[in-house]
């Protein structure tokens, strides 16, 4: 037998289910949908650059260049089969090596894929780890491991994928049977008493070796990202319900310790990526990523969830969960429990307990949370405006739903709603202590609480052991460490753990672009110029209209002397993208002017600025003015920064632009009302 006869290709093997039962009830039908079935099989095949080799009647085996064209060609055949008179057909798809001898093709990779289509059920197609390999990039295919199957005449177990597109049936493997392999009882029995006498001398070495050396029960890091749930549903309204699913087991699984969870920020930016888990993982520094689907249909929703060591490309878990809406929550802690198992996490009680809580019963008051936090990602004034309005139907369908309240207290404290510091932060101080008193171990409003206390409270050791508390209840909570990084820096105790705490914020929410300026911003206050622009140059790269970067990298540049490259930065600064009522760009280009020597046109350019926005920003006048030499001026200002509580006195104790004041006795007594004397 020449290697002429031999050819790689995908095979599809094709099987109408219960046909000959279907015959013996009514024959007429049964030929109606043999006659519909030819025709769509033999018109996508042929679409499809694929060939009909064997006809088995109420079956075929099809060929085709490529996996991709296999998939494409029975995703088309099992769509054209739901057409009158339905068609209940199940395929299955692998990729190998096949030889034609006396008109008939043979070889192991047609008998794996007849084996693979006799595990489906109407509706299914399932195929083969080869095929997988080759689909996995591609995003528009979606796929459930079902785990390994021994077929009858193949040597080694099989891991087997079924296609989750919508209208795609994933069958349960309970459910599923084929041309497996039978296990004698006998065998089966000596099997169970082999591995009995097997798994106590295993555990008998294992505990004399663990008396004697100390060993990991885990080799590789156990850091995790928990990838954007794919909405299978035609509802679009129902992102809100995907994304939810996915927030909710970042929430759970990042209350343990033992594990590095990546924050949403950054999970989000994968939302429909066509990257490969491989680059996914590289970018985002972890070892294991989760995916799955949620399709929803009235009140029923089907989860697929499955969780892949990346390294090994293996899959270490999966599961589908077919259940009621209302189990949602369930499933969220279940999905968290077994990550937890799979990875082999040590938890503690509070750990364990934390896993298996939810914050409300009431699905719609969820889902009205979910639309507020949609909303509230998109961080402007109206989608405040709409966030809030979503989370305020969510107290009310659940008036002890602590998570909303908490949500609400964020809106105040990043200030979107046009008040003063002075008017905004004590409601979000209201509705923060709300959440805590309905859960006093909430995580975002104790971190929420803690920033007020020191920002614009300036009660520094209360609002560390709040931040403490925060930190030691969820461990990846990203903004409980750079709060307590920048209390730690900004107070004078302990600039570099201070800087260290803005790290582990950023190794938790690698692609936030806001964390990655905070630590940039935080390496200026500390005087570590070459690091503040490396990183600041990094934040432009991840977003190249992120003005606030911008601004901060000029004054490291002006810190440098490097005027070139300050005032090349300030030009690009784009007013519009942060302020509608005034222009942002004026201060850090007056500040330029009067640092680098330019007084006169400093001066000159100033004063525009002062008559067309007559109530600038304290705080960045008091920069101009100081490196102006106008020292009283300067001072004024900050007091006025203290009277509307400006937030950016948080870090005046470590900002280089008031070195030039620190001796100054108003100075001092400015220290002294923020409590950093």
């Amino acid at each position: 037998m020449g290697n002429a006869n031999r050819q790689l290709a995908a095979i599809l093997f094709t099987d109408i289910v219960g046909y000959t039962a279907m015959m013996q009830k009514d024959e007429q039908n049964a030929v109606a949908i043999t006659r519909h079935y030819n025709a769509c099989l033999k018109q996508s095949v042929e679409a499809h650059h694929g060939k009909i080799l064997n006809d088995y009647g109420d079956g075929n085996l099809c060929t085709f260049p490529s996996a991709t064209q296999a998939i494409k060609a029975a995703m088309e055949i099992r769509r054209q089969l739901q057409d009158a008179p339905k068609v209940p057909l199940r395929m299955g798809i692998h990729v190998g090596e096949m030889f034609f001898e006396e008109n008939k093709v043979m070889g192991d990779s047609v008998n794996v894929a007849s084996r693979i289509q006799s595990l489906g059920q109407a509706n299914t197609i399932l195929f083969s780890k080869e095929v997988f390999d080759k689909l996995k990039n591609q995003p528009e295919y979606k796929s459930i491991s079902l785990g390994k199957f021994e077929f009858k005449n193949v040597d080694e177990p099989l891991e087997i994928f079924a296609l989750a597109n919508e209208g795609c049936i994933v069958p349960k493997r309970e459910q599923m049977s084929g041309k497996l392999k039978e296990i004698k009882k006998k065998s089966a029995r000596k099997k169970i008493i082999i591995a009995s006498i097997f798994l106590i001398v295993l555990i008998a070495s294992f505990l004399l070796y663990k008396s004697l050396s100390p060993v990991k029960a885990f080799a590789g890091e156990r850091s995790i990202a928990i990838l954007p749930f794919t909405n299978m549903s035609n509802d679009k309204d129902n992102e809100y319900f995907s994304d939810g699913m996915t927030d909710g087991i970042i929430t759970h699984v990042s209350k343990i310790a033992s594990l590095k969870v990546i924050s949403r920020t950054s999970i989000m930016l994968y939302k429909n990526t066509k990257k490969s888990l491989k680059q996914i993982a590289e970018e985002l520094g972890v070892s294991f990523i989760l995916e799955g689907g949620i399709q929803r249909s009235g009140n029923s929703v089907r989860i697929n969830a499955q969780l892949i060591d990346v390294a090994s490309d293996n899959h270490v878990w999966a599961e589908i969960y077919d259940r009621s809406i209302k189990e949602i929550f369930s499933i969220q802690s279940e999905v968290a429990q077994n990550i937890a198992e799979a990875l082999k996490a040590k938890l503690t009680l509070k750990e364990k307990t934390g896993l298996s809580k939810h914050y409300t019963d009431n699905v719609d008051a969820y889902r009205f949370y979910r639309k507020g936090r949609y909303f509230w990602d998109a961080r402007t004034k109206e989608s405040f405006d709409s966030a809030e309005v979503n989370y305020k139907k969510a107290i009310e369908l659940d008036p002890d739903y602590a998570l909303a309240y908490s949500g609400l207290a964020d809106l105040y404290i990043y200030n979107q709603k046009g008040l003063t510091q002075v008017e905004a932060m004590p409601i979000a101080k209201d509705y923060a202590n709300k959440a805590l008193s309905l859960d006093s171990t909430l995580v975002e409003a104790l971190t929420t609480i803690g920033f007020i206390q020191s920002g614009y409270e300036y009660d520094w050791k209360s609002a560390k052991q709040t931040l403490e508390k925060a930190i030691r209840l969820d461990p990846n909570y990203a903004y409980a460490h750079i709060f307590f990084g920048n209390l730690l820096q900004y107070t004078g105790e302990n600039t570099q753990r201070g800087i260290e705490e803005v790290k582990k914020a950023r190794s938790l929410d690698p692609l936030s672009v806001s964390i990655n300026w905070i630590l940039g911003r935080n390496y200026y206050m500390a005087r570590r110029y070459d690091s503040a622009y490396e990183v600041l140059t990094r934040t432009l790269a991840l977003n190249p209209r992120y003005q606030l970067a911008k601004g901060t990298l000029a004054l490291v540049a002006l810190a440098k002397k490097n005027y070139p490259e300050a005032f090349r930065l300030i030009k690009q600064i784009d007013t519009a993208t942060i302020s509608k009522s005034s222009d942002v760009r004026a201060p850090y280009y007056c500040y330029a002017l009067a640092l680098s020597g330019d007084t006169l046109h400093a001066k000159e350019e100033l004063q525009k600025f002062l008559t067309a926005n007559p109530s600038p920003n304290p705080y960045q006048m008091s920069r101009i003015y100081i490196a102006l030499n106008n020292y009283d001026e300067a001072l004024d200002r900050l007091d006025q920064a203290y009277n509307v509580r400006q937030i950016a006195l948080y870090f005046i104790n470590v900002d280089p632009t008031f070195d030039p004041l620190r001796n100054e006795p108003r100075f001092k007594a400015l220290l002294k009302k923020v409590g950093l004397e």
